[in-house]
């Protein structure tokens, strides 16, 4: 069975590339700031974590799950 790579936010059937890009145009850093202009992550909240992720890393392509490894990351790097 080969990779998928979640690479969308599903109800609003926009990737993350062109979230990328909207966010960039109107400097947007934050999901709540894409929400409150209905541009994603408003339905079902699936890709709220990966959108997250995105803003952070400048990705638009995930594993599933990445954004659990990152929090994994994330919680170590504050242990140290």
């Amino acid at each position: 069975m080969g990779r998928f790579k979640v690479s969308k936010c599903i109800c609003h059937k926009r990737h993350f590339s062109e979230i990328k890009e909207y966010a960039e145009e109107n400097g947007y850093q934050t999901v709540e700031e894409l929400q409150a202009d209905k541009f994603c992550s408003c339905s079902c909240g699936l890709c709220i974590p990966y959108i997250e992720l995105m803003l952070k890393t400048g990705e638009t392509e995930f594993e599933p799950g990445a954004h659990y490894r990152n929090i994994e990351h994330s919680t170590s790097d504050k242990e140290h």
